[in-house]
């Protein structure tokens, strides 16, 4: 990020309709501090819509690239979630190795296996520290 960008609000996830297909997320308004977008995105047709200021005005906002992003993140968690831990290794490792490969032969990789592996490894530290919170635990109740 440079000097002249500014740190975009995040998304939050808010619904997701079964039999529409459409999924809504709310994000904070960077012009109007009582505001609060809505962004939703069609995961069968993959149309978007904001009702920020820019929407209104008919200007595309940056809303519209993030739902699909977050949407995508989204999925990617619940994909790694059931594995086991060898599996969720495996998994990280062979997107680190295609974040890498594609790097090396094009001079930039695929979105699709840098979020996973982000996932991957956001999964992985977050089992680490469950593991390390229930070890502390289980030395405390010895302890008692």
């Amino acid at each position: 990020m440079t000097s002249t960008q500014t740190a975009r609000p995040a998304l939050r996830f808010l619904s997701a309709d079964t039999t529409t297909g459409i999924v809504a997320y709310a994000v904070a308004s960077q012009h109007d501090a009582k505001r609060i977008n809505i962004v939703s995105l069609d995961t069968q047709t993959g149309a978007t819509y904001c009702d920020c200021k820019a929407s209104e005005c008919y200007h595309t906002c940056w809303h519209l690239v993030a739902v699909v992003e977050a949407w995508n993140n989204e999925q990617a968690r619940r994909e790694v979630i059931w594995l086991t831990d060898a599996q969720l290794v495996r998994y990280g490792k062979k997107h680190a190795l295609c974040v890498s490969t594609y790097q090396a032969r094009t001079g930039r990789s695929r979105i699709e296996d840098r979020v996973a592996l982000l996932v991957a490894r956001g999964e992985y530290r977050r089992r680490v520290r469950l593991s390390l919170i229930e070890r502390d635990a289980l030395i405390s109740q010895r302890a008692a």
